[in-house]
């Protein structure tokens, strides 16, 4: 079900969020450098992954914050 809501997406009480990315392991501007400002760990993880090539379009990289 999809609900159009006014808010902080990184305060949302969500099962998951999205956070669009590229595959070289940069995330600069916009949504993405907020993500990595609030989950610095998914950041590091995400990173690794690209330089390890296991980011890839279309495949999701799933990060667990344990919450």
């Amino acid at each position: 079900m999809l609900a159009d809501v006014d808010g902080n997406l990184l305060q949302a009480d969500a099962d998951a969020l999205v956070n669009t990315v590229n595959t070289v392991g940069v995330m600069g501007k916009g949504i993405a450098l907020q993500f990595r400002k609030a989950y610095p760990e998914m950041f590091k993880a995400y990173e690794k992954a690209c330089k390890d090539d296991a980011v890839s379009l279309g495949r999701m990289h799933v990060w667990e914050t344990g919450m």
